[in-house]
């Protein structure tokens, strides 16, 4: 246990730190333009005339009607009686209509000065020349402590 101890001791002394960089860097603008802009296209809808159909009878004289939606006929029965038919043409009408459509248009303009990154060489200080050199204590200390594990170990591979 003692032994485990003093291996996390040593492993935590000599651990490494990261390298530190100088970086120089000027403040970016970003700036966004959005024109929303929205026009009427003329343009045309067709329209189905949906086909109706209705009849009437009535004493009277004869009749004929008919436009460009629909016909009407009528007639006299045999019993004195008028018929009179009325039915639409089936048929598609063009509308004239306006269409929007809109438009969105950004920009993004962006003012960038480079970002450069500036090694700056130094001494190590003494406490990372001591940590670099404390990897080998550590090593010579784990070969002391498990010597017997690993002459068996070699023993039995060789």
């Amino acid at each position: 246990m003692k032994n485990l101890l003093l291996i996390l001791i040593l492993a935590a002394v000599t651990a490494c730190c990261p390298c530190r960089h100088l970086t120089t860097s000027t403040a970016d603008s970003v700036r966004v333009e959005t024109i929303v802009r929205t026009e009427y296209i003329p343009d045309t809808v067709l329209v189905e005339v949906p086909v109706e159909s209705e009849r009437q009878t009535v004493r009277d004289t004869t009749s004929h009607l008919e436009t460009s939606f629909a016909t009407s006929d009528a007639r006299i029965n045999a019993d004195g009686s008028l018929s009179h038919s009325l039915a639409n043409k089936p048929q598609k009408r063009p509308i004239p209509t306006e269409k929007e459509v809109i438009y969105r248009d950004s920009i993004v303009y962006r003012d960038r000065v480079n970002t450069e990154i500036v090694e700056v060489e130094r001494e190590l200080t003494w406490w990372q020349q001591t940590k670099m050199k404390g990897f080998w204590v550590l090593i010579v200390v784990v070969v002391f402590v498990f010597r017997k594990n690993i002459v068996t170990l070699a023993r039995r591979l060789i």
